[in-house]
């Protein structure tokens, strides 16, 4: 799959009953992006809400015209971020999180980055983080496993704070997991394929409660682990 790209910067917030940061977060967001030289566009994708998540986002995509915004009724970050792949009209595709948890210094580091790798891990666990004791721990013992089973160097598998080329990672859009094992499942491909992937140690401060079921989350996501090892084998 190809098609001809623009140079700049697609930037995607997969969204799932957002009302209560939404507006606030992107206004602040699309400020700092204005800031930087590159020409850009943000894209949300609600993914199952049912919040005012989508009156807010259809109302901030007809004031703003860098802005864009599309609602798919199944809850999936991965089918959310699989459509804002065929959407995107810019070469590079950054993935950040709603609550902007993350700092935004991440996004011209990340795009200095892709001039010369296919994708980019903004990595918690080498940068600083503030967050949950318990959480920490869970997501240490899964990078853990996750490094050790599919031989991978990474730091950090989760959803925010990832940077891609959007080229790079097109053709693997209808092939990824349509729930929270993409980003895993995608840098797991682009490293088989050899491509460039940077680490980036990154600043992240997130105090609010998960909107996922932790203990279903942590299952799942074992379970999708061990199902791409078993492939992996394999192959």
């Amino acid at each position: 799959m190809t098609r001809k790209m623009s140079d700049g910067l697609t930037v995607f917030i997969p969204l799932y009953n957002e009302e209560a940061v939404l507006e606030k977060n992107i206004l602040i967001l699309l400020e700092y992006l204005k800031s930087m030289p590159l020409p850009f566009e943000i894209l949300l994708g609600s993914n199952g809400s049912t919040d005012r998540t989508p009156e807010i986002g259809k109302k901030l995509e007809q004031t703003y015209s860098q802005i864009q915004f599309f609602h798919i009724a199944p809850r999936g970050p991965g089918l959310a971020f699989s459509q804002a792949l065929k959407r995107a009209k810019y070469s590079f595709l950054l993935c950040l999180d709603a609550d902007l948890s993350t700092d935004l210094n991440f996004i011209p580091r990340a795009a200095a980055s892709l001039e010369k790798h296919d994708a980019a891990v903004g990595s918690k666990q080498t940068g600083n983080q503030k967050r949950p004791f318990v959480r920490v721990l869970a997501s240490e013992l899964f990078i853990a496993c996750t490094n050790l089973l599919l031989q991978m160097p990474y730091r950090d598998y989760s959803i925010g704070a990832k940077a891609y080329r959007t080229q790079a990672v097109l053709p693997f859009a209808d092939h990824i997991d349509r729930h929270t094992f993409y980003t895993q499942e995608l840098l797991f491909q682009l490293r088989k394929a050899g491509k460039k992937i940077d680490e980036i140690p990154v600043t992240c401060s997130d105090w609010r409660k998960s909107k996922f079921n932790l203990f279903h989350e942590g299952f799942y996501r074992y379970f999708k682990l061990f199902q791409l090892w078993a492939r992996s084998l394999k192959q």
